[in-house]
């Protein structure tokens, strides 16, 4: 647990960069299995990692705003979250047709606030924190 609190924000990029190229890579490798496969069927297991995607983020998201020395950086990294949380849930089921570009977009917002928070807003000391 200690390794996920220290690292919250390395988590979150992971995550955040991962999750671009799951997006990215999702029409490729659909075009591709279209060509050799009569069915257009996409794997149960693949729009499950979305799951994952959830859980991660918003673990990094915790504890990131947990440890961050700056109150403005708990907004944005929530609310980078909620857009990212949006933005897939509806690519999921479908609410509105939006670009693809949206889901990239929020992904890369959330892990440009880890890298953000990371690089300017960690706490010296546990006193800082706890503000």
């Amino acid at each position: 647990m200690k390794l996920i609190v220290n690292n919250s924000d390395k988590i979150g990029i992971f995550t955040g960069l991962l999750c671009s190229i799951h997006c990215l890579a999702t029409p490729i490798l659909f075009v591709t299995q279209s060509s050799f496969a009569s069915a257009n069927l996409e794997p149960i297991w693949w729009d499950s990692i979305n799951y994952l995607f959830f859980f991660l983020s918003f673990i990094s998201v915790y504890y990131s705003v947990k440890n961050t020395s700056k109150n403005f950086m708990k907004l944005i990294l929530w609310t980078c979250w909620i857009f990212f949380t949006i933005i897939i849930l509806n690519d999921m089921i479908i609410i509105f047709e939006i670009s693809e570009l949206f889901s990239y977009l929020s992904a890369f917002s959330l892990a440009y606030a880890h890298v953000h928070n990371l690089k300017y807003c960690q706490c010296k000391d546990v006193e800082c924190c706890n503000n």
